[in-house]
């Protein structure tokens, strides 16, 4: 014989499965369709990637190149910043290193969805 409690808690669990059900249908409806996207999400601003790559000469270290935009020091080279996120339009990207000659270079930043890259191979200085 069932309780009122058992027929309330039978009932409970039935409406749950349903809504679960439900909401799976309506997931897997939108997937099929394409009325949802779960692939990353581009951004949308004003900012642009732009990867930099830097080889300096013989017995000189790369990481210890000092990077400049726009003649403001922005660190130097690390496993962690050889992608710097700029403003959309043209910058002066300048790299130094002690024992090569400076590396100047006049560019667009063009923003999502182009990743931009800047391959910097440094010269050693005359003279040294």
């Amino acid at each position: 014989m069932l309780t009122n409690t058992t027929l309330h808690v039978c009932c409970m669990v039935t409406r749950l499965h349903m809504k679960m059900s439900i909401s799976v249908l309506v997931t897997g409806l939108s997937l099929l369709c394409g009325c949802a996207d779960f692939s990353p999400v581009v951004s949308k601003s004003n900012l642009g990637n732009l990867e930099l790559n830097i080889v300096a000469p013989e017995a000189l270290d790369a990481h210890a190149a000092r990077i400049f935009v726009d003649d403001v020091f922005i660190g130097n080279v690390s496993a962690r910043m050889p992608i710097l996120h700029l403003k959309l339009g043209k910058h002066v990207i300048k790299v130094e290193l002690d024992g090569a000659a400076t590396y100047t270079e006049s560019l667009t930043i063009l923003g999502d969805p182009n990743h931009q890259v800047l391959n910097v191979a440094l010269k050693r200085k005359s003279g040294t």
